[in-house]
């Protein structure tokens, strides 16, 4: 069929305004839920840290649930898949591939990464309020991305590569588990995170192996130098180059599994 080859983007937002008003009351209850678990969760750990409680205390309970919910969250792309019953109602919308799976990434990821930082800091700063205003002893109760994103991540030292890297690693989570989901019907989570370990196995293997094969240890390098990269700049542009080569290739599995699903 001819949509399935031609994006148009009359068609994508059609599909967004539909997804939306199926979805609505979902999306409410799902921001709703989080909105109050971040709250809840927030008062009961700051009743008992106060005392000790700023502004890295806030930006390491945000990351802990950014990647978690964000992986979780990812992992629940392409819904239609998890039945034959809706896999092919989905396969049958007036829909080209591209625009399904655009509309997918960025509902999945591209608008989490969005949300999520806006939906949290706004619930840190009226939890902590509140807190303040009954415990008086509460200081730092105000949140603020910017006066600690650069203790995390973002450093003033940090090269271009190296941020680069930072941003494809924790891309990685994501895109990983929207290929999982992608690929896998059942249970699409479970069964990523166990390819991936056996991945991570298997090379680890390959290394220890080629180590004791070839006697890695009784050779000595120049200069120290790690392979073809001869300071801390070449080993970041090769891991930030490596890393966004394979997020391009995951992102290139999705599409192409999506496709395949569609013939």
């Amino acid at each position: 069929m001819e949509t399935n080859y031609i994006f148009s983007f009359s068609r994508f937002i059609q599909l967004c305004k539909q997804s939306f008003i199926i979805h609505k009351k979902l999306i409410g209850i799902t921001l709703a839920g989080f909105s109050g678990f971040v709250f809840l969760f927030l008062m009961l750990v700051q009743i008992k840290n106060y005392a000790s409680w700023n502004n890295n205390s806030y930006m390491f309970t945000f990351l802990v649930m950014f990647f978690i919910g964000g992986t979780i969250y990812s992992s629940l792309s392409f819904p239609a898949f998890r039945t034959k019953e809706k896999s092919i109602s989905y396969l049958m919308l007036p829909s080209s591939v591209t625009e399904k799976y655009i509309f997918e990434f960025f509902a999945r990821i591209v608008l989490f990464i969005i949300i999520m930082p806006f939906v949290f800091w706004i619930m840190a700063n009226i939890a902590g309020i509140i807190m303040h205003h009954y415990i008086p002893e509460f200081i730092n109760y105000r949140f603020s991305f910017s006066k600690t994103m650069s203790s995390f991540a973002f450093q003033k030292g940090n090269t271009g590569w190296t941020n680069l890297a930072i941003i494809q690693a924790w891309l990685f989570v994501f895109i990983a588990a929207f290929t999982g989901a992608s690929h896998f019907s059942k249970s699409p989570l479970v069964k990523t995170l166990f390819t991936l370990s056996l991945i991570a196995i298997g090379y680890a293997l390959f290394t220890y192996l080629l180590v004791r094969g070839i006697n890695i240890k009784g050779y000595t390098l120049d200069n120290d130098r790690l392979l073809f990269m001869h300071n801390k700049n070449q080993a970041m542009i090769f891991f930030a180059l490596a890393a966004t080569a394979t997020n391009l290739c995951l992102l290139a599995i999705a599409w192409f599994r999506l496709k395949e699903r569609e013939v």
